[in-house]
């Protein structure tokens, strides 16, 4: 991998915020690559002593160690890079599901300059709790059906990931209400997103939110 640091933004937020959600629809604009780790570590082979790991571990809510984690993440952006999936000239990475903890603030720091912190940041736990066992209920996610393993989380996230919003400046870190309907919180995170990418890519033709689709965000 280039020693380069590459452009990026990253998505911060409690589970079940509409993390994901957000970086497929942001990934649809030509100037972003979206790369969300919780995609990547579910994509691992059962079979491996990895991929039995990572699924121990988010099966009990918890997060998988950090330098297995650091490496499935280099090795994996490699790999987007060598097949020209991600362009590093012409795009800036989404960075959904990591960094989750101080450490990974550091190691990553080798390798990305921070743009911007989209911080999702909902007005209590309730609404997010009922939208992740909605969730479980459609995509199968045995760790999003459980309330004491979704509170564990949520705990985990407060006291690991939460204090890395201390760790970027603070003029980086914009916060952004995740309730209400996809369409409604992607356009709230375009309006403070797109100026900060054009200025760093300095055209407008790299972005353009009208490549989303109305339907694309229902």
């Amino acid at each position: 991998m280039s020693e380069k640091l590459h452009p990026a933004v990253l998505l911060i937020g409690m589970p079940g915020v509409g993390k994901g959600t957000q970086g497929k629809l942001l990934g649809k604009i030509r100037g972003l690559f979206h790369l969300s780790t919780g995609e990547i570590l579910r994509s691992l082979r059962d079979d491996t002593d990895d991929g039995r790991l990572v699924a121990d571990c988010l099966h009990r809510g918890q997060l998988a160690p950090d330098e297995l984690m650091l490496e499935i993440w280099q090795h994996w952006l490699a790999a987007e890079i060598e097949a020209v999936h991600y362009r590093p000239d012409e795009q800036v990475l989404l960075l959904d599901g990591i960094p989750r903890n101080l450490f990974q603030c550091l190691r990553l720091s080798e390798h990305i300059d921070v743009l911007q912190v989209i911080y999702l940041n909902p007005p209590d736990d309730e609404p997010i709790i009922q939208r992740l066992r909605q969730r479980a209920l459609i995509e199968g996610r045995s760790d999003d059906a459980d309330e004491s393993i979704i509170r564990g989380r949520f705990e985990i996230y407060r006291r690991e990931t939460a204090p890395i919003l201390n760790f970027y400046r603070p003029e980086v870190i914009r916060e952004i209400a995740p309730m209400g309907s996809p369409a409604e919180v992607l356009k709230r995170i375009l309006e403070v997103l797109i100026p900060v990418i054009v200025a760093t890519r300095g055209s407008t033709d790299q972005i353009d939110d009208g490549e989303i689709s109305p339907d694309d965000a229902e």
